[in-house]
């Protein structure tokens, strides 16, 4: 699929991977619309919007059913139709399944596990079902992109991101097959380490740690994964697969 003149709808896309994301794809051409819980951040984005319209910003919360219908239900109104859905919206709350503190021990919070699966994984499944059942509705050919994660095969301290990041992983292979016979595409994109504020809560110690044993030495920029969008975009045979982009790193 050529990124100019397609429709694209990018979740969790006010920063970070899905903010590059969006800017890079306007750039090609596409005519992007960008889906956020983060007001602020879309405040900001919306004030350094260039004047050629190609970005919408929505406010809206993937994990909220209702949320997820009344975006889509929007940008298909007013877009003429959802092409490429990116799913990109995460969060990410570190923490042990169990700590010892002193005399007590402390227990991964229930709230934070719950909004993870709410936002990395429920919010994964609603925004596919609603932008399938569009696609389908209209005869329209498409592609899904998830976005996973090199921690999918787990890493201590991330219990939930890296369940969720396993099973968006697994729920691509499971919806390419599901969708294929409608001429929707699902692909995967499995980035490693990056620079963003959700990395920023990471301790240092830890992101040195990880920096000094990845083969390249570095971790990924926004401009990389971007281009690695791009590609799973414009290569039609790329389906049902994760696309790692880690720069060697393993857990």
């Amino acid at each position: 699929m050529n990124p100019a003149g397609a429709t694209v709808l990018v979740t969790g896309g006010a920063s970070g991977i899905g903010a590059s994301v969006a800017c890079h794809l306007r750039d090609q051409g596409a005519r992007v619309w960008v889906v956020d819980r983060d007001g602020e951040a879309l405040d900001h984005c919306r004030s350094l919007a260039d004047p050629r319209g190609q970005i919408g910003w929505l406010p809206g919360d993937v994990g909220k059913p209702d949320d997820v219908d009344r975006v889509v239900a929007q940008v298909e109104a007013e877009s003429g139709g959802i092409q490429v859905l990116i799913n990109n919206a995460a969060v990410l709350r570190d923490q042990t399944l169990v700590s010892r503190l002193g005399k007590r021990v402390r227990q991964h919070s229930i709230v934070d596990w719950q909004e993870t699966l709410d936002s990395n994984l429920t919010g994964t499944f609603l925004m596919t079902r609603a932008v399938a059942t569009a696609m389908i509705n209209a005869r329209r050919k498409g592609l899904v992109v998830n976005v996973s994660s090199v921690v999918r095969s787990g890493n201590p301290g991330q219990s939930a991101y890296a369940a969720t990041k396993a099973a968006v992983a697994s729920l691509t292979v499971t919806w390419a097959q599901e969708l294929a016979p409608y001429g929707i595409r699902v692909a995967a994109l499995s980035p490693g380490f990056v620079e963003t504020g959700m990395t920023r809560n990471v301790p240092a110690m830890f992101l040195e740690r990880i920096r000094s044993e990845s083969p390249v030495g570095r971790f990924g920029t926004l401009d990389e994964f971007a281009h690695a969008i791009q590609f799973i975009m414009e290569n039609d045979y790329f389906a049902g697969r994760v696309l790692d982009l880690d720069g060697g790193l393993r857990f």
